[in-house]
C-alpha cells in the first residue's frame, strides 16, 4: 500500500496511470459502439435516451469490471514491454563491452607482434648483410649467351651449333 501511495503521489506516475485508464475507457467505448451497431434494440434505446444510456452503462458494475481488467491488461503489457526493452538494452551493453574487450585484445596482440618483429630485426638484417658480403657464387664478369638448338629437316633429332673459329 505504501508503494501504491508513493506512486500516486508522484505526479508523473499518476499522469501515466490516468492516461492508461483513459485509453482503456476509450477502447471499451469503441468496443461498445461496435456491439451497438450489431444490436439494433440497444442502438434505438441509446438514441432515444440521448447519452443517458451510455452514462448508465459506464456507471454499471459490468463496465467497471471490464475497465479494471482492461487497465490491468494495459499496465501488464506496458510493464512487459519495459522489461523486455531493459533486457535488450542490457544485452546490447554486454555485446558492446565484449566487442570493446576483443578490440583491446586484438590491439594488444598486434602490438606484441610488432615488438617481437622489432626484436628480431638485428637477426634479419645481419643475415641479409652476410649474404651481400658473400656475393654470388659464380664467375664474375663472364656472360654467356644461351645455347641455340637448330633443327635439320633431314635429321630426326636436334643438333646444336658447332663453334667455329
Amino acid at each position: 500500500l505504501a508503494k501504491a501511495q508513493q506512486l500516486l503521489l508522484d505526479q508523473n506516475e499518476r499522469d501515466y496511470l490516468l492516461s492508461q485508464v483513459n485509453s482503456a475507457k476509450e477502447e471499451l467505448r469503441a468496443k461498445r459502439k461496435k456491439q451497438l451497431k450489431k444490436d439494433t434494440a440497444s442502438k434505438i434505446k441509446s438514441l432515444v435516451e440521448e447519452g443517458k444510456y451510455d452514462h448508465q452503462y459506464e456507471q454499471s458494475e459490468e463496465f467497471q469490471q471490464e475497465l479494471k481488467l482492461k487497465v490491468r491488461e494495459l499496465l501488464t503489457e506496458q510493464e512487459w514491454r519495459r522489461r523486455k526493452m531493459q533486457m535488450r538494452i542490457s544485452e546490447e551493453e554486454g555485446r558492446l563491452k565484449r566487442e570493446e574487450e576483443e578490440q583491446k585484445e586484438m590491439w594488444k596482440r598486434k602490438r606484441e607482434h610488432e615488438e617481437q618483429w622489432e626484436g628480431t630485426r638485428e637477426q634479419r638484417v645481419s643475415s641479409w648483410r652476410d649474404f651481400m658480403k658473400a656475393g654470388k657464387k659464380g664467375k664474375k664478369g663472364e656472360i654467356r649467351p644461351p645455347k641455340l638448338k637448330t633443327e635439320d629437316p633431314n635429321k630426326s633429332y636436334v643438333q646444336r651449333p658447332v663453334k667455329r673459329g
